[in-house]
């Protein structure tokens, strides 16, 4: 019996810590959403896009602000963070453990490009919000803020009426979405062979 408890507990534990990283970002994501609702035009958040070379891209949030349209890579991260916009990878310390991961910024540089590329003509900017309580000790690269630093940006715009080509880029960004299970297994599928 004691035997049969030890393997419980070791599988729940395998799992928690598999889950852990998934449910600290789906609580970074839906924070940022819940700001985005509340201060722009319309958000869209988790959606699939062509990339523009033949591929998939998954894009955290769009938004459709007076000033255009706003692409958003979220990270809730904790601890110190370092890097720089031009670094390939970004470095993350809690304690004495080190994590490495993808510069955010040259990742959301692509979900940027395929939103480009659906609404020619039309402003789209980019930023990747830090929602938990990581500090850049180098201080912040251009195009990172924190929550409440997107909070201040939009702020001011809400309210504002939106230009209808802007409206009309964002209804052909949603049009080009993928909302199938096929194009997210496939992304998902790419996404694992290139961390190979």
């Amino acid at each position: 019996m004691i035997v049969l408890w030890l393997l419980v507990f070791a599988a729940l534990t395998v799992l928690l810590a598999w889950l852990r990283p998934r449910l600290r970002g789906a609580a970074g994501q839906a924070a940022v959403s819940r700001k985005l609702r509340r201060y722009c035009a319309e958000s869209a958040d988790d959606v699939i896009l062509p990339d523009g070379r033949g591929g998939l891209t998954q894009v955290d949030h769009i938004a459709l602000t007076p000033a255009g349209l706003l692409v958003i890579e979220t990270k809730n991260y904790s601890g110190l963070v370092f890097g720089k916009a031009s670094d390939r990878t970004w470095t993350q310390c809690i304690g004495r453990q080190r994590h490495t991961f993808r510069n955010p910024l040259r990742q959301n540089y692509g979900h940027v490009k395929a939103v480009e590329t659906i609404s020619p003509g039309v402003p789209v900017a980019g930023v990747v919000v830090f929602t938990g309580n990581a500090q850049f000790p180098n201080g912040y690269p251009e195009g990172v803020e924190t929550l409440f630093e997107l909070k201040m940006r939009l702020a001011p715009e809400r309210g504002i009426g939106i230009p209808a080509d802007y409206r009309r880029a964002w209804s052909a960004v949603l049009e080009g979405a993928r909302t199938d299970h096929e194009s997210r297994r496939a992304h998902l599928e790419a996404v694992r062979s290139r961390r190979r």
